[in-house]
């Protein structure tokens, strides 16, 4: 299939979304899927394919160039976002994919010489991240396999221009990629794509990965959310702002919707005080975001969840309990503190959009207790300590299954490799056998 040829998969639409547009057919899908088969016997030079992605994320990270310029203005009109929020969240996801991480991904491929991979992918995206699961689409298309991909309705347009790009740079590399926009209504098209696909990539909501969970070709990323843990030595005079800057803006990329996005910040310390103390300056670096990153245009289920977070706290501490709310005009952030964690050490999920809880804990038994309660739901933590701090509490939360443990301030920005919802996409793809 040529590059043109895939490129404009993009384009059909169902009636409602392009006037002109035929209606996509089931058929359609499934000679896209032929196509993406039989570029597959032209030889696939791994290092060739990163290196046309590795010249694709340059352009992209130009916010002038105009494929980009053009689709940050469309999501954000779409999704309800600022511009600013979109560029920086977008700049955060492109960061790992240099040449060299690009080109050693290509080296492990080329040594180790699978012929088990899938030769076939069909990518199921979610709509709330844009660029979500380009991680795994980098993956594929280094290890050679054909990736159909399916944008969500709410969010259509990243990976469209993103395999445009691609056409324009090497149309031998993107005759490998295809990509479809369709509703969940068209269960034919969902159908042709799971029987036409080796194995589906699915993200999105739990409720979202559980529908298409009958399929034993799936491997789903459905609902996961992160946190962040501040040891003793983060709070020193000369460290703190920086820090809470740092989790501030981890907390504001992307709205908070994504599952590196941390909803609840664990501060190590024997003083109430200087818990209290840390959360009153994300409070101030989420205000001061405000202005640098203008926040989104909440719906208003989620705004109502965010009103249910600010009353919970009011009529606690008008209970007597010590809970203290800080919160932004027109719900545009919100933080919750408690000088210690008062509900069975739970490990808090908030409904996004710069709403995050501060807990204070004394010892890392209880931060073990506390993100123990939410195992297998921790996709990443941010660790703040010096260097003894930082790996003792690093190794305990790998233990615990947590996927990536990162700086405060890189949590948006995992690296190429990163073991993405417990590392089963990476080791179909990648690692050896």
């Amino acid at each position: 299939m040529s590059a043109t040829s895939g490129a404009s998969e993009s384009h059909l639409r169902q009636p409602e979304q392009g006037g002109m547009h035929r209606v996509l057919l089931a058929s359609d899908v499934a000679s896209a899927a032929a196509r993406l088969r039989a570029a597959q016997s032209v030889a696939h030079d791994p290092s060739r394919a990163a290196d046309v992605l590795s010249r694709a994320v340059a352009l992209w990270r130009d916010r002038n160039y105009p494929r980009r310029h053009d689709a940050i203005a469309q999501i954000a009109r779409q999704l309800g976002y600022s511009v600013a929020l979109l560029d920086d969240s977008l700049d955060a996801l492109l960061k790992p994919f240099g040449h060299a991480a690009l080109s050693s991904l290509a080296e492990k491929v080329s040594r180790a010489r699978r012929t088990d991979t899938p030769r076939l992918l069909g990518f199921i995206m979610a709509g709330n991240v844009a660029g979500a699961g380009l991680h795994e689409i980098a993956i594929g298309l280094v290890a050679g396999a054909g990736l159909l991909v399916k944008t969500a309705s709410t969010e259509p347009v990243f990976f469209d221009q993103f395999a445009r790009t691609l056409a324009e740079l090497d149309r031998e590399v993107a005759s490998r990629i295809a990509v479809f926009n369709w509703g969940r209504a068209r269960e034919d098209l969902s159908a042709a794509m799971a029987a036409s696909c080796d194995r589906l990539i699915a993200y999105g909501d739990d409720a979202t990965i559980e529908s298409i969970r009958n399929n034993a070709a799936m491997i789903g990323f459905g609902s996961r959310v992160s946190g962040a843990v501040v040891g003793p030595t983060a709070m020193v005079p000369e460290r703190i702002d920086a820090v809470a800057e740092a989790l501030a803006r981890d907390v504001a990329l992307f709205e908070q919707l994504g599952c590196l996005s941390p909803h609840h910040v664990f501060v190590l310390s024997h003083s109430t005080g200087a818990a209290r103390d840390f959360a009153a300056r994300v409070a101030k670096a989420l205000e001061r975001l405000g202005d640098s990153m203008p926040p989104a245009k909440i719906p208003l289920r989620d705004a109502a969840e965010i009103l249910g977070v600010r009353e919970r706290a009011r009529w606690r501490r008008i209970a007597g309990e010590s809970v203290e709310l800080f919160e932004g005009p027109r719900l545009e952030w919100t933080v919750v503190f408690e000088p210690e964690s008062i509900d069975d050490n739970r490990f808090m999920v908030s409904p996004g959009f710069r709403t995050v809880h501060v807990t204070g804990v004394r010892d890392e038994d209880q931060l073990r207790e506390s993100v123990d309660s939410a195992s297998g739901r921790i996709e990443a933590m941010a660790v703040a300590g010096d260097d003894a701090e930082t790996r003792r509490i690093s190794e305990m939360l790998r233990a615990l299954g947590v996927c990536y443990v990162a700086l405060p301030g890189e949590m948006q920005s995992p690296p190429l490799l990163w073991r993405h919802g417990g590392g089963a996409f990476l080791d179909m793809m990648v690692a050896s056998r």
